[in-house]
């Protein structure tokens, strides 16, 4: 407790009723003494007492209680700080200043963790907290960091010292590896541009250095990079839709993490344009159902031939009154074939229509990596088929020539409801088909539809590199034409064509990955696709090439499996089960806790010194430096030592008041001066 004595004055008039009298007194007094008027000195002493007896001076006596400061320790628990010892010499700062301020006996500590995955926002923190604390009571802020703040404002507003205790070594080594720019997309088969850069710190120490690019789909390739360059490459996009790009680099000798050499990119692949070729048989019903399907879709080209005439019909009609195009068999499934995304055979059973020359080089283009969808006819006149020709053995069901007849419902198969192409179907109730033709899957295929008594209705298979479709019935245009309700006709044969043209988020084998943050770290969700239901072992990789084994187990949705895996470190992931992979990069990839990483004072020594604080690397001080109490106008840091401003502040507990000059002491005062004033005038 303090005793603290100050004068106050309590006017016994208003205040500018005083301040008035007190400028009239002091202007009578001064065209007095001009004039030289006799007694002027005893006049002014009485206008003086009187006015001091007006103001009403008083003694006051308080007692004050001093309040302590706060001190504000920001302590970095990013990611970056749990490299080496850092975290470890950030603990013994803390605890080391915890102490050193509580010996002070004047200051309160105020102690912040900040974690980080993503970015370190250190400043953000600090002033969520000050806004809690009495500004006029901030002492200063120490921070426990490595320097690789994300949020450094271009000023520090309190008015008070910002102190770097900086964690890390000064002879730490990192090698970045960056993805400078890639584009989002790119069209499938045609090459993108990705400019990589490759640094190191604190400098080269190489000049060129192997990459390795690691693709998604199990293939690598090894790309030279000069240290310091932006380098640019040009990668090709194999497949539709997502492309996993991951890149890795060797670590360098001692090299302080190798959470940074790796970088990936997701390049979402599209195709420029899909060349359809469509072949119809005599016209049909359906044949506008599949015109509409595909010119619905801009990005389709399709090119349709309807077989209207055999060439070896024999009638009467001279050629040249013949109003017909003739079928360039030729130059579709010889010069061009090749160039179409997806052949579709439409209740095509005319075989004698193409040589078995042509039908041969169909087969080949499916098992080389084409895709074939096949609609049989339901007409009862059919005596050809597609299945007596060299393009049997890659249609995935071998056909009786069978019509069956009766109202039926198509229905998803047991394997269908797995099967991503008709999972979506297999609780729905479509109208009724009417007819179709009888058969039976060969090795290998799988039967996702049935109709009448039970007979594959669709039916895929995996033909070579290639895959086929065959739609045992040429009556799904019912459905288009809401015949009984109608049904799923559009989405159902776009998820089929999808299938052949192998787009990834269709493929009953895909094995996927996903990176997802959890509260006790981050974690890979791993999908598989597997029509068996079984569970299975998957291989995993580490980024430090250590191999373990997760399970795959079956989840809720037929035909899906799944197995979640901690991923404490930071880098390329590996996942495989049997001949498929798949990739998972951790860490916040492009993330700037995952960019540079060593320890450095260079962006915050600006805004460290404007404010009077100082830097101490805790390499050499483990303890941290000695604290002391500065004034405002005082240094605020020295060598081996930090200061924390005393602002002074006090609580009052207590006070007393008594009047300065008593009045009975004033008024004789102001008699003995006016008897003296009016004694001199009078002998005037």
């Amino acid at each position: 407790m303090i005793g603290h004595l100050q004068i106050q004055f309590l006017p016994l008039i208003p205040d500018a009723a005083l301040i008035g009298l007190t400028a009239c007194a002091v202007a009578a007094t001064g065209y007095a003494l001009i004039r030289r008027s006799p007694g002027v000195w005893s006049r002014g002493l009485a206008l003086a007492a009187l006015l001091l007896a007006l103001g009403h001076p008083v003694l006051l006596e308080e007692n004050r209680a001093p309040l302590k400061d706060t001190a504000l320790i920001v302590v970095d628990d990013s990611a970056s700080m749990k490299l080496n010892d850092r975290a470890a010499q950030a603990a013994q700062a803390l605890q080391s200043l915890t102490q050193k301020a509580e010996a002070l006996g004047d200051l309160n500590i105020e102690t912040i963790h900040v974690t980080g995955r993503a970015e370190t926002d250190l400043f953000r923190a600090i002033a969520q907290k000050q806004a809690e604390l009495p500004r006029d009571r901030l002492a200063g802020t120490i921070l426990i960091t490595d320097g690789q703040i994300h949020d450094i404002p271009a000023t520090f507003a309190p008015n008070t010292p910002l102190h770097l205790l900086l964690a890390g070594r000064p002879d730490e080594k990192d090698r970045r590896l960056t993805i400078v720019q890639a584009p989002p997309y790119g069209v499938v088969g045609k090459d993108v541009t990705v400019t990589l850069r490759l640094d190191d710190e604190p400098k080269p120490l190489g000049e060129n250095v192997n990459v390795t690019l690691h693709r998604d789909d199990g293939t690598t390739a090894t790309l030279t990079l000069p240290v310091g360059t932006d380098v640019q490459f040009n990668l090709p996009v194999t497949r539709p839709g997502p492309n996993l790009l991951a890149f890795t680099t060797e670590a360098l000798p001692g090299e302080l993490t190798a959470a940074n050499n790796s970088a990936a990119i997701t390049v979402n692949g599209i195709r420029d344009r899909l060349r359809v070729l469509l072949v119809s048989g005599a016209p049909h019903a359906g044949e506008r159902a599949w015109r509409n399907l595909l010119k619905s879709d801009p990005s389709v080209d399709l090119v349709h031939f309807t077989i209207l005439r055999s060439p070896d019909k024999i009638d009467a009609i001279p050629n040249s009154e013949l109003a017909l195009i003739a079928f360039p068999v030729q130059e579709l499934f010889e010069a061009k074939l090749k160039s179409f995304d997806l052949v579709i055979f439409d209740r095509f059973h005319h075989s004698s229509m193409i040589p078995a020359a042509y039908l041969e080089n169909v087969a080949r283009y499916v098992e080389e990596g084409g895709a074939l969808l096949v609609a049989d006819s339901t007409a009862d006149d059919v005596t050809d088929h597609l299945s007596s020709s060299p393009l049997a053995r890659v249609l995935p069901v071998e056909s009786t020539h069978t019509i069956l007849t009766g109202a039926f419902i198509p229905r998803v198969t047991e394997m269908g409801a797995k099967h991503p192409v008709t999972a979506p179907f297999h609780a729905t109730t479509p109208g009724h088909w009417l007819r179709q033709t009888s058969g039976t899957p060969r090795a290998g295929a799988i039967t996702l539809m049935s109709g009448l008594r039970d007979q594959p209705l669709l039916v895929l298979s995996r033909i070579g590199e290639g895959r086929a479709a065959q739609f045992m019935s040429d009556q799904f245009w019912l459905w288009a034409r809401h015949y009984d309700g109608g049904g799923p006709e559009a989405e159902l044969l776009r998820r089929a064509s999808h299938w052949l043209m192998k787009e990834p988020e269709l493929d009953e084998t895909a094995l996927t990955a996903r990176m997802e943050n959890t509260d006790t770290g981050e974690q890979i969700i791993v999908t598989e696709r597997n029509l068996q239901d079984r569970q299975r072992p998957l291989a995993v990789t580490d980024p430090d090439g250590r191999a373990t084994e997760a399970t795959l187990t079956p989840g809720d949705q037929p035909g899906l499996l799944h197995a979640t895996i901690p991923a404490p470190t930071t880098g390329l992931y590996r996942l495989r089960d049997g001949d498929r992979e798949a990739l998972a990069m951790t860490g916040a990839n492009g993330a700037p806790e995952f960019g540079a990483m060593r320890a450095t004072d260079e962006k915050l020594a600006a805004l460290v010194k404007a404010s009077g604080g100082g830097i101490v690397a805790l390499a050499d001080r483990p303890d941290g430096p000695d604290l002391r109490r500065t004034s405002a106008t005082a240094a605020q840091s020295g060598w081996g030592w930090i200061g924390l401003k005393r602002s002074g502040a006090y609580s009052v507990t207590g006070s007393k008041e008594r009047p300065l000059i008593p009045a009975w002491a004033l008024l004789p005062l102001l008699l003995a001066a006016t008897l003296i004033a009016w004694r001199l005038e009078g002998r005037k």
